[in-house]
């Protein structure tokens, strides 16, 4: 909290996640409903934000879809981070052809970009807000992976491990008990970061239709229905795609921070 960029990422974040729990109840009006008489209307005082071109009010599905792409890139990474600290600390300590057959199959699905993976994943599970969180975790694991690897190999030569091998301790008591509580730091950081990446994504595959299905609102498909109005318009694109940005931007620079706080060499 001593550091300006830290606190300022931490509040705004914090902010947003306030938004996306109490949505639903400070919403002014039902999100998926239609008012005629307000068809593409302009920020006004009933509907502050506009309405779509069938006439919901923007304002509510910005609130509600917060919590839809929230929910979608927190359960994704949530998914990325189990997985791919597993196999990152398991390639790690057991070296060898474990460490060989692991990362070899980590750096061909890394050959794919991320996007490219989740759209794959999509489209042999089919669109919906549940398989994205699926594809979004799945397309992230490698890359996650191979960072986790990196910081556990640093821990499995040091003292306390190799005396816990020597009193025979168990590989799995190792790894559970002295190897990722000391890569605690790097996990923090780098789930931070991924977060951002997973709302990119999230809202990637809510614009070509693959993520949340309408008409739940989520900010991807918003920014998809609005794409087509930009002249005459503005707001329907401009709102949803400045709440990506800013959440984003956010997280991004809450990570950068942490990293380094958390980074002995990189105090200032």
């Amino acid at each position: 909290m001593q550091r300006k960029m830290a606190r300022l990422s931490f509040i705004v974040l914090l902010f947003i996640i306030i938004l996306g729990i109490i949505g639903p109840w400070i919403a002014p009006h039902d999100p998926t409903k239609t008012y005629y008489e307000a068809f593409m209307q302009g920020p006004s005082k009933e509907f502050l934000l506009g309405t779509d071109s069938i006439g919901r009010d923007i304002l509510s599905r910005m609130l509600y879809g917060t919590r839809v792409t929230l929910t979608v890139a927190v359960m994704a990474v949530a998914i990325t981070f189990v997985a791919g600290t597993l196999l990152g600390v398991t390639s790690a300590y057991f070296g060898g052809m474990v460490d060989n057959i692991l990362m070899r199959i980590m750096d061909i699905l890394l050959a794919l970009p991320g996007i490219v993976l989740a759209l794959a994943i999509v489209a042999v599970l089919g669109p919906s807000q549940e398989n994205a969180m699926i594809a979004i975790g799945i397309s992230s694991i490698p890359a996650f992976a191979i960072l986790i690897r990196s910081a556990a190999l640093s821990i499995k030569s040091s003292g306390y491990v190799e005396a816990s091998r020597s009193i025979g301790s168990s590989n799995w008591w190792i790894i559970l008990n002295q190897i990722i509580p000391n890569i605690t730091n790097v996990l923090i950081v780098y789930t931070t970061l991924f977060v951002g990446s997973a709302i990119l994504e999230t809202s990637a595959l809510g614009f070509i239709g693959l993520g949340a299905q309408p008409p739940t609102p989520e900010w991807g498909t918003m920014l998809n229905e609005g794409k087509d109005y930009l002249s005459e318009a503005w707001w329907l694109a401009t709102f949803p795609g400045v709440a990506i940005t800013i959440v984003v931007f956010t997280v991004n620079m809450l990570g950068d921070a942490l990293q380094d706080i958390f980074n002995p060499r990189g105090g200032r």
